[in-house]
Protein backbone atom coordinates (compact mmCIF):
# COMPACT_ATOMS: atom_id res chain seq x y z
CA UNK A 1 0.00 0.00 0.00
CA UNK A 2 1.46 3.18 -0.54
CA UNK A 3 2.27 5.62 2.06
CA UNK A 4 0.51 8.40 1.95
CA UNK A 5 2.26 12.09 2.69
CA UNK A 6 2.78 14.09 3.71
CA UNK A 7 3.03 11.96 6.83
CA UNK A 8 1.30 12.66 10.51
CA UNK A 9 3.95 13.61 13.29
CA UNK A 10 3.03 13.47 16.78
CA UNK A 11 3.60 17.20 17.99
CA UNK A 12 7.15 16.00 20.43
CA UNK A 13 8.70 15.69 17.09
CA UNK A 14 8.55 19.61 17.18
CA UNK A 15 11.13 19.41 19.82
CA UNK A 16 12.90 16.93 18.06
CA UNK A 17 13.78 18.99 15.33
CA UNK A 18 15.39 21.71 16.98
CA UNK A 19 17.37 19.50 19.29
CA UNK A 20 18.42 17.51 15.94
CA UNK A 21 19.24 20.82 13.95
CA UNK A 22 22.02 21.51 17.31
CA UNK A 23 23.22 18.23 16.32
CA UNK A 24 23.60 18.79 13.29
CA UNK A 25 25.00 22.11 13.54
CA UNK A 26 27.50 20.98 15.68
CA UNK A 27 28.86 18.46 13.55
CA UNK A 28 29.89 21.09 10.85
CA UNK A 29 29.96 24.21 13.22
CA UNK A 30 32.40 26.05 11.00
CA UNK A 31 31.02 25.24 7.89
CA UNK A 32 27.50 25.78 8.39
CA UNK A 33 28.07 29.25 10.44
CA UNK A 34 30.30 30.02 7.69
CA UNK A 35 27.47 29.92 4.78
CA UNK A 36 24.84 31.63 7.46
CA UNK A 37 27.70 34.34 6.61
CA UNK A 38 27.06 33.99 3.49
CA UNK A 39 23.39 33.93 3.51
CA UNK A 40 23.17 37.03 5.19
CA UNK A 41 25.89 38.36 2.96
CA UNK A 42 23.97 38.32 -0.25
CA UNK A 43 20.76 39.45 1.39
CA UNK A 44 22.36 42.60 2.65
CA UNK A 45 23.88 43.41 -0.67
CA UNK A 46 20.86 43.28 -2.20
CA UNK A 47 19.40 45.79 -0.11
CA UNK A 48 21.57 48.19 -1.60
CA UNK A 49 20.05 47.67 -5.27
CA UNK A 50 17.60 50.26 -5.48
CA UNK A 51 14.21 49.66 -5.48
CA UNK A 52 14.46 46.02 -6.67
CA UNK A 53 17.14 44.54 -3.82
CA UNK A 54 14.18 43.85 -1.59
CA UNK A 55 12.37 41.91 -3.74
CA UNK A 56 15.19 39.96 -5.45
CA UNK A 57 16.27 39.15 -1.82
CA UNK A 58 12.87 37.34 -1.56
CA UNK A 59 12.98 35.64 -4.76
CA UNK A 60 16.48 34.12 -4.18
CA UNK A 61 15.87 33.22 -0.39
CA UNK A 62 14.69 29.71 -1.50
CA UNK A 63 17.48 29.21 -3.88
CA UNK A 64 19.87 30.12 -0.37
CA UNK A 65 17.86 27.94 1.73
CA UNK A 66 18.23 25.06 -0.93
CA UNK A 67 22.08 24.74 -0.38
CA UNK A 68 21.33 24.86 3.63
CA UNK A 69 19.32 22.02 2.45
CA UNK A 70 22.15 20.17 0.55
CA UNK A 71 24.31 20.65 3.39
CA UNK A 72 22.43 19.02 6.24
CA UNK A 73 21.10 15.87 3.55
CA UNK A 74 25.34 15.55 3.86
CA UNK A 75 25.99 15.59 7.23
CA UNK A 76 22.93 13.25 7.89
CA UNK A 77 24.60 11.38 5.75
CA UNK A 78 27.71 11.19 7.43
CA UNK A 79 29.61 13.14 4.73
CA UNK A 80 31.49 16.47 5.71
CA UNK A 81 29.25 19.14 3.82
CA UNK A 82 31.91 21.47 1.33
CA UNK A 83 30.91 24.80 0.72
CA UNK A 84 29.90 24.44 -3.31
CA UNK A 85 27.03 22.84 -2.20
CA UNK A 86 25.81 25.99 -1.29
CA UNK A 87 24.56 26.93 -4.66
CA UNK A 88 22.98 23.67 -4.74
CA UNK A 89 19.92 26.23 -5.25
CA UNK A 90 21.31 27.61 -8.36
CA UNK A 91 22.80 25.05 -10.16
CA UNK A 92 19.75 22.76 -9.74
CA UNK A 93 16.24 24.03 -10.30
CA UNK A 94 16.54 27.36 -10.17
CA UNK A 95 13.60 28.17 -11.86
CA UNK A 96 11.86 26.48 -9.36
CA UNK A 97 13.04 27.98 -6.92
CA UNK A 98 13.21 31.70 -7.97
CA UNK A 99 8.87 30.68 -8.84
CA UNK A 100 8.43 30.03 -5.21
CA UNK A 101 10.24 33.24 -4.54
CA UNK A 102 8.34 35.36 -6.29
CA UNK A 103 5.01 33.78 -6.03
CA UNK A 104 5.90 34.45 -2.00
CA UNK A 105 6.98 38.31 -2.97
CA UNK A 106 3.35 38.69 -5.07
CA UNK A 107 1.36 37.54 -1.77
CA UNK A 108 3.46 39.62 0.49
CA UNK A 109 3.40 42.78 -1.87
CA UNK A 110 -0.79 41.88 -2.53
CA UNK A 111 -1.07 41.66 2.05
CA UNK A 112 0.78 45.12 2.20
CA UNK A 113 -1.33 46.51 -0.15
CA UNK A 114 -4.29 45.53 0.79
CA UNK A 115 -3.50 46.54 4.79
CA UNK A 116 -2.57 49.88 3.18
CA UNK A 117 -6.19 50.70 2.23
CA UNK A 118 -7.35 49.31 5.51
CA UNK A 119 -5.29 51.75 7.50
CA UNK A 120 -2.17 49.99 8.70
CA UNK A 121 0.82 51.49 6.14
CA UNK A 122 3.76 49.07 6.74
CA UNK A 123 6.29 50.81 4.35
CA UNK A 124 5.53 54.12 6.61
CA UNK A 125 6.25 52.53 9.37
CA UNK A 126 9.51 50.78 8.56
CA UNK A 127 10.39 54.04 7.37
CA UNK A 128 10.06 55.46 10.63
CA UNK A 129 12.08 53.36 11.93
CA UNK A 130 14.64 54.07 9.70
CA UNK A 131 14.63 57.87 10.96
CA UNK A 132 14.56 56.68 14.41
CA UNK A 133 11.05 57.28 15.54
CA UNK A 134 10.73 55.82 19.03
CA UNK A 135 8.58 53.77 20.88
CA UNK A 136 5.86 56.18 21.94
CA UNK A 137 5.43 57.46 18.41
CA UNK A 138 5.23 54.01 16.76
CA UNK A 139 2.51 53.13 18.94
CA UNK A 140 0.41 56.19 18.30
CA UNK A 141 0.49 55.06 14.33
CA UNK A 142 -1.01 51.40 15.49
CA UNK A 143 -3.10 52.76 18.54
CA UNK A 144 -7.17 51.20 17.50
CA UNK A 145 -5.23 49.17 14.84
CA UNK A 146 -4.55 46.16 16.54
CA UNK A 147 -7.42 43.79 14.75
CA UNK A 148 -6.05 45.17 11.57
CA UNK A 149 -2.42 43.62 12.53
CA UNK A 150 -3.56 40.25 13.55
CA UNK A 151 -5.18 39.94 10.55
CA UNK A 152 -2.47 41.25 8.29
CA UNK A 153 -0.52 38.28 10.46
CA UNK A 154 -3.07 35.69 9.86
CA UNK A 155 -2.72 36.27 6.32
CA UNK A 156 1.09 35.79 6.28
CA UNK A 157 1.21 32.51 7.64
CA UNK A 158 -0.36 30.99 5.13
CA UNK A 159 2.38 32.27 2.94
CA UNK A 160 5.32 31.11 5.03
CA UNK A 161 4.05 27.18 5.75
CA UNK A 162 3.80 27.94 1.42
CA UNK A 163 7.46 28.38 1.15
CA UNK A 164 8.66 26.43 4.50
CA UNK A 165 9.32 22.82 3.15
CA UNK A 166 8.92 24.13 -0.58
CA UNK A 167 12.68 24.30 -1.21
CA UNK A 168 13.59 20.71 0.01
CA UNK A 169 10.69 19.24 -1.85
CA UNK A 170 11.73 21.16 -5.21
CA UNK A 171 15.47 20.30 -4.53
CA UNK A 172 14.95 16.52 -3.15
CA UNK A 173 11.63 15.56 -4.73
CA UNK A 174 11.40 17.32 -8.04
CA UNK A 175 8.30 19.01 -7.17
CA UNK A 176 7.43 21.89 -9.11
CA UNK A 177 6.81 25.09 -7.83
CA UNK A 178 2.93 25.09 -6.99
CA UNK A 179 2.75 21.28 -6.54
CA UNK A 180 5.94 22.16 -3.89
CA UNK A 181 4.10 24.79 -2.10
CA UNK A 182 0.88 23.20 -1.91
CA UNK A 183 2.72 20.37 -0.13
CA UNK A 184 4.15 22.29 2.31
CA UNK A 185 0.54 23.91 3.14
CA UNK A 186 -0.80 20.64 3.50
CA UNK A 187 1.94 19.23 5.86
CA UNK A 188 1.59 22.34 7.97
CA UNK A 189 -2.03 21.74 8.19
CA UNK A 190 -1.63 18.30 9.35
CA UNK A 191 1.09 18.82 11.47
CA UNK A 192 0.50 22.18 12.86
CA UNK A 193 0.94 20.94 16.51
CA UNK A 194 4.68 19.92 15.75
CA UNK A 195 5.38 23.15 14.22
CA UNK A 196 3.76 24.86 17.14
CA UNK A 197 6.11 23.10 19.30
CA UNK A 198 9.17 23.62 17.03
CA UNK A 199 8.04 27.54 16.73
CA UNK A 200 7.97 28.13 20.76
CA UNK A 201 11.78 25.80 20.94
CA UNK A 202 12.46 28.06 18.75
CA UNK A 203 11.85 31.04 20.72
CA UNK A 204 15.01 30.97 22.79
CA UNK A 205 16.91 30.08 20.06
CA UNK A 206 16.30 33.20 18.34
CA UNK A 207 17.32 34.82 20.84
CA UNK A 208 20.87 33.90 19.83
CA UNK A 209 20.84 36.82 16.83
CA UNK A 210 20.85 39.57 19.92
CA UNK A 211 24.51 37.96 20.51
CA UNK A 212 26.78 39.91 18.64
CA UNK A 213 28.57 38.90 15.55
CA UNK A 214 28.00 35.24 16.42
CA UNK A 215 24.34 34.65 17.58
CA UNK A 216 22.65 34.89 14.47
CA UNK A 217 25.45 32.60 12.51
CA UNK A 218 24.38 29.83 14.84
CA UNK A 219 20.64 30.91 14.93
CA UNK A 220 20.10 30.63 10.61
CA UNK A 221 21.69 27.00 10.27
CA UNK A 222 19.61 26.02 13.48
CA UNK A 223 16.32 27.21 12.35
CA UNK A 224 16.93 26.15 9.18
CA UNK A 225 18.01 22.67 10.38
CA UNK A 226 14.43 22.21 11.57
CA UNK A 227 12.95 22.69 8.35
CA UNK A 228 15.59 20.24 7.02
CA UNK A 229 14.40 17.53 10.08
CA UNK A 230 10.93 18.49 9.44
CA UNK A 231 11.44 17.85 5.73
CA UNK A 232 12.72 14.51 6.50
CA UNK A 233 10.03 13.44 8.61
CA UNK A 234 7.26 14.15 6.95
CA UNK A 235 8.37 13.45 3.29
CA UNK A 236 11.67 11.43 2.85
CA UNK A 237 11.74 7.69 2.14
CA UNK A 238 12.18 5.43 4.45
CA UNK A 239 13.93 2.96 2.92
Amino acid sequence: MEEVLPRHVPARAGLEWVTGAFRLFFKSPLMLAAAAAIFMGVLLMLQFIPYAGAGLAEIITPMLVAGFMRAFRSIDEGSEPELPQLAAGFQSSALSLATVGAIYLGILIAIVMLMKTLGVDYEAMLKALQEGASPEQLSLQLDGKGVLLLLGLALAIPAIAATWFAPALILFGNARPLQAMGLSINACVKNWLALLVNGLALIPVMLLALVPLVGILIMLPVMLGTAYLGYQSMFASRN
